[in-house]
């Protein structure tokens, strides 16, 4: 038997990513933004939302026996009984995106059997496209051409730039920063965008030890990274399994180059408390 492709869904991710782009940034150049609240205390808006309708419309009436799981749609166990199942967040970034920082983007991953099997982001601010299947490798598409990425080739965790979340870093973060001689590598970026720049080569390492973290923030990165030749795991550096009934990463997200990726599981353990 021949290895599993998923040209199909790729260009059906794409073209969702790239419409919900498009709504974004229409609501982004309006401005004028509301701002709700939801029960987890996290924002939404109207672009969340519009978004996301595109997005889960589009999949829906391409793959009908696909199950869906999106931050901005209600949830059902159905999708449990699904080998594979599309894991979305329209906005990933909705504070970057009220803070117009420009750093926000769609994220449209495919979990086949728990495991990240592909990933489509982009980000409406530049209309820059990755995109990446398991097995396939890593692209990215801006200003009309193609590059396969790479992770960099850096090995010494000295000389790591390490991106941390613009508006959503811990005093956690810092402590483990300072104490590893790390805090004036610290790059500061929003959302998956230092995600897409580790599997980019342009940082070597992302840690968050945030508890709020969900299946839809790192699907699609993951796959990405994965495919550039880096590594994306929980804080102590377990592989993610997609598609559970608890769909929260309570234990943080350590993404690399793969270089030293023991070593950061390391360094960040004492800041996780007790698992």
């Amino acid at each position: 038997m021949g290895a599993v492709t998923y040209d199909d869904e790729l260009q059906l991710a794409g073209q969702a990513a790239r419409e919900a782009a498009a709504i974004i940034l229409r609501h982004y150049q309006a401005g004028g933004i509301a701002v709700e609240t939801k029960a987890d205390d996290s924002p939404v808006t109207a672009a969340d939302r519009d978004a996301n309708a595109a997005i889960v419309g589009r999949i829906a009436d391409a793959f009908p026996g696909d199950a869906i799981l999106s931050e901005e749609s209600p949830d059902s166990e159905a999708r449990l009984d699904k080998r594979r199942v599309w894991i979305v967040d329209p906005l990933d970034g909705t504070r970057d995106f009220v803070a117009r920082t420009g750093d926000f983007c769609v994220h449209i991953g495919l979990a086949v059997d728990g495991a990240a099997a592909l990933g489509v982001v982009v980000q409406p601010t530049t209309g820059t496209l990755w995109r990446a299947a398991a097995g396939a490798g890593a692209f990215r598409e801006r200003d009309g051409a193609v590059e396969r990425l790479h992770v960099s080739a850096v090995a010494e965790l000295a000389r790591f730039r390490i991106g941390v979340s613009r508006l959503n870093a811990s005093d956690r973060l810092g402590q483990c920063l300072r104490q590893a001689g790390l805090d004036r590598r610290a790059e500061t970026m929003g959302a998956s965008v230092k995600h897409m720049a580790t599997a980019a080569g342009a940082l070597e390492a992302v840690i968050n030890l945030s508890p709020g973290e969900c299946d839809w923030d790192t699907c699609a990165p993951e796959v990405i990274l994965r495919e550039a030749g880096g590594a994306l795991t929980d804080g102590d550096g377990r592989p993610f399994r997609y598609n559970q009934r608890d769909v929260l990463h309570a234990r943080g997200s350590i993404a690399s180059n793969g270089a030293r990726h023991a070593e950061l599981v390391g360094m960040i353990a004492p800041y996780l408390g007790p698992a």
